[in-house]
């Protein structure tokens, strides 16, 4: 196994295959998260206790979020980490953490006010509709001219096969921005399943 193929393990949620990997190479950030993942927190705690990085000084608020304790992340920890773990979480059926990360919701929004979406869009690609729609619903009383907040509301109702909720969120999509991408390219699918669009 190479660095490339733990990761990619850990990224979805199979710490056990490279938590071994991790420790014994001396990767220490990736070691903790496979310790997190185990339920291992506070150990994992002290492996990255001393290490001065912006992602290491994430996963320690994030153990004191697991551990019932809040600590106030910085803008740009939650724009550059919260949803990439909230899917290695949701991947390792760690829900129990999950729920003590959105239990956390409305302070991280406070900081970044991008977190209900970030939250809403990592909850559902990842197979949690019903849960991703509070957030984006949250998101859209904040900023409804958001065009991608719009689409993940297209993807949402695509989950619940709803065409016609998703042709009024593609066509909100285009009013806010008439050449977003995503949008163009789902309402010409739309075209040709139905003409009438």
């Amino acid at each position: 196994m190479n660095y490339k193929e733990a990761i990619k393990l850990l990224e979805n949620g199979n710490y056990k295959d490279c938590i071994d990997f991790f420790k014994n190479g001396g990767h220490d950030l990736e070691y903790a998260y496979a310790l997190i993942l185990s339920d291992e927190s506070d150990k994992a705690f002290k492996v990255v206790e001393n290490i001065d990085s912006v992602r290491a000084d994430w996963v320690r608020k994030i153990i004191s979020i697991i551990n019932g304790n809040i600590e106030y992340p910085t803008y740009f920890q939650i724009r550059n980490f919260l949803e990439i773990d909230l899917r290695m979480l949701i991947c390792a059926k760690r829900i129990d953490y999950v729920n003590k990360i959105l239990s956390a919701a409305d302070i991280f929004q406070g900081i970044n006010n991008e977190c209900y979406k970030l939250l809403g869009r990592g909850l559902l690609k990842n197979g949690y509709p019903v849960e991703a729609k509070i957030f984006l619903d949250r998101s859209l009383n904040e900023y409804y001219n958001d065009v991608e907040l719009h689409y993940l509301y297209a993807e949402y109702y695509m989950v619940q096969n709803d065409n016609e909720n998703v042709k009024k969120a593609v066509e909100n999509c285009l009013r806010i921005n008439p050449e977003y991408y995503p949008a163009k390219k789902k309402y010409s699918e739309l075209e040709k399943m139905d003409p009438k669009v």
